[in-house]
């Protein structure tokens, strides 16, 4: 390399290092206070509806930073504290007698209202005005941490492209040789500016995906929590809970009302659940015994329509 392209890859990759050092500053500065938040609790204990929020659900891969879940979790400990009760329906209410003793502030807030309003759905808490005064103490709960990453790669990848392309443009004007090549013509810088670029944009690999869950360990951390924080819960509490989430005309029908056979064919797509084989087993064992029902009345017609699509 002669001392005239010494100076134009100089030149260039000094700008090149310069953007790159900007996007580090600018996701140094965003993330002060996460990483001062971060640092806070390395040496406490990370609470389970705090937890819950930056989780998003109970399923590996959800978008963090969801208040269902956060909600989700917060009846489950007011289940298992025995202060609350929930019914087939979803349906939370506060056992008759039961004062509760709950000194956070959230679960408290939950007591309260479910004794004032005869309980509640966890859809009704999280959309119905009177249970304004738990969403805010909810609210109150979540971590001041960022849902993604911003966008990195992108201006990185950008700038080696421009990078490589303006300096290989630069040394073919100035007919600078190809480094390395037996033949002295500039011109091939018009293809060898690609393997520059190639070089130059494996560095944007370092930062991470626009759309990937940031602080990882604290997303491990968080899952540890809840997990040992339900740890009691029964299978069928948790599926009550998680159906209580949905809006009144989504939840399953009852025993007597139950779809045919054939209706499970049809299913809404939905997101993932932990409970999504236990809903298939029930809904199994009400059709079946809805076909014993009409086969032992002897009135069925064995041709009869089916009835509707099944739950989420």
């Amino acid at each position: 390399m002669n001392g005239e392209m010494a100076w134009i890859a100089a030149y260039w990759l000094l700008g090149f290092g310069a953007v790159n050092a900007v996007l580090f500053s600018v996701w140094w500065l965003r993330t002060r206070d996460e990483r001062k938040f971060l640092r806070g609790i390395r040496t406490t204990d990370v609470d389970p509806i705090q937890a819950a929020w930056w989780l998003g659900a109970a399923w590996e891969g959800a978008s963090p930073q969801q208040e269902g879940y956060a909600a989700e979790t917060a009846v489950s400990l007011l289940i298992l504290a025995g202060d609350a009760e929930i019914d087939d329906d979803g349906r939370i209410t506060v056992p008759p007698g039961r004062l509760g003793s709950q000194k956070d502030p959230v679960l408290a807030a939950l007591v309260t209202l479910l004794r004032r309003h005869k309980g509640a759905t966890v859809y009704e808490l999280l959309n119905d005005p009177p249970f304004q005064r738990f969403r805010t103490a909810l609210e109150a709960r979540r971590a001041p941490l960022r849902e993604w990453f911003g966008y990195y790669r992108v201006p990185a990848l950008t700038a080696a492209f421009v990078t490589a392309f303006g300096m290989s443009m630069h040394a073919m004007l100035l007919r600078c040789p190809v480094p390395g090549l037996p033949d002295r013509d500039p011109g091939f810088w018009t293809t060898a500016w690609m393997a520059v670029w190639a070089v130059l944009a494996a560095p944007a690999a370092l930062w991470p995906q626009e759309l990937s869950r940031p602080w990882r360990r604290f997303t491990r951390r968080c899952r540890a929590t809840v997990t040992a924080a339900l740890a009691d819960r029964s299978p069928g509490t948790g599926y009550l809970v998680y159906v209580s989430t949905r809006e009144p005309s989504d939840r399953r029908p009852p025993e007597d009302k139950a779809p045919q056979p054939r209706a499970t064919a049809a299913v809404t797509a939905h997101k993932p659940s932990p409970y999504d084989d236990l809903t298939d087993d029930l809904d199994f064992d009400l059709a079946t015994q809805s076909d014993a029902h009409h086969d032992g009345a002897g009135g069925g017609d064995a041709g009869g329509g089916g009835g509707g699509g099944g739950g989420d």
